[in-house]
């Protein structure tokens, strides 16, 4: 039975060979292929790997953050690697817990290994300001006033400047992702009541600054934590904990999934 099925098999097949060797040789010519009117594949056809340098203080490093494994960085890598646009996100973290707009400035001048990944990178996320804010607060606490804050306000400025200046000096294509500073303070002092207009003061400078330079984000975040009905704060009242910083992640991944998709067209 088995030995009828396979003749019978070779014999149809046969017949179609036949078949198509007897259709003309003009009908074949005439055959031909044309890719000038076919849409051409979305980014997702195939996809990209991003290289990602994140520099700053503890939000960077994820101070805060109970699985000990960087913030908003790993959460951040593992949710665009979900996306179909991206085959391969690899973040590397220069996070440094205490990390003022001076003593980053000075790491981006100075470290090698931060220079040489950034030159690699495609987009380079900041986080700096928070301690900058602090220590206005620790220093003049508790006869802090409005002028203490916009004094180092003009300083920190003049920093963030040449933060974007030394990045893109290093990697002039690299896209950069500045995220905003957010008001824990209130929890230390529920008297000062200008730390809100302090904090919101200081994100419209930096996103201002932002502004100013090509392929260069803003993510505000301080809204995350003033609307939130949960608890984003760590125990130490000051770095967000694993909800906070599942939150920050979400944020920057929409604002860094556009800014590189952008560059791609």
């Amino acid at each position: 039975m088995k030995k009828s099925v396979r003749f019978g098999a070779v014999a149809v097949s046969s017949i179609f060979l036949a078949s198509c060797v007897g259709s003309s040789s003009t009908e074949q010519a005439d055959r031909s292929f044309s890719m000038e009117n076919k849409p051409l594949p979305d980014s997702s056809f195939i996809p990209k790997e991003v290289s990602v340098v994140s520099v700053g203080d503890s939000l960077t490093e994820g101070v805060g953050d109970s699985t000990g494994l960087g913030g908003y960085v790993p959460i951040l890598e593992k949710n665009m690697e979900m996306q179909d646009e991206f085959s391969d996100v690899e973040i590397l973290n220069f996070g440094k817990k205490g990390n003022r707009s001076d003593q980053l400035l000075k790491r981006l001048k100075e470290e090698e290994a931060i220079r040489t990944s950034i030159m690699e990178a495609d987009s380079v996320i900041v986080t700096i300001g928070g301690n900058d804010v602090m220590k206005v607060f620790r220093s003049n606490f508790p006869s802090l006033s409005y002028d203490d804050f916009s004094s180092a306000l003009i300083q920190y400025e003049d920093r963030l400047t040449n933060i974007f200046s030394e990045v893109r000096s290093v990697n002039p294509d690299a896209s950069i992702v500045l995220m905003g500073i957010y008001n824990p303070f209130f929890v230390l002092s529920a008297d000062i009541q200008e730390m809100e207009l302090i904090v919101e003061e200081w994100n419209n400078s930096a996103e201002a600054i932002a502004g100013q330079w090509d392929n260069t984000s803003f993510v505000e975040v301080s809204d995350l934590f003033a609307s939130s009905q949960e608890n984003l704060l760590h125990t130490d009242y000051f770095h967000p904990n694993d909800i906070g910083y599942s939150l920050i992640a979400e944020r920057i991944e929409e604002e860094l999934t556009g800014i590189l998709l952008q560059a791609e067209e």
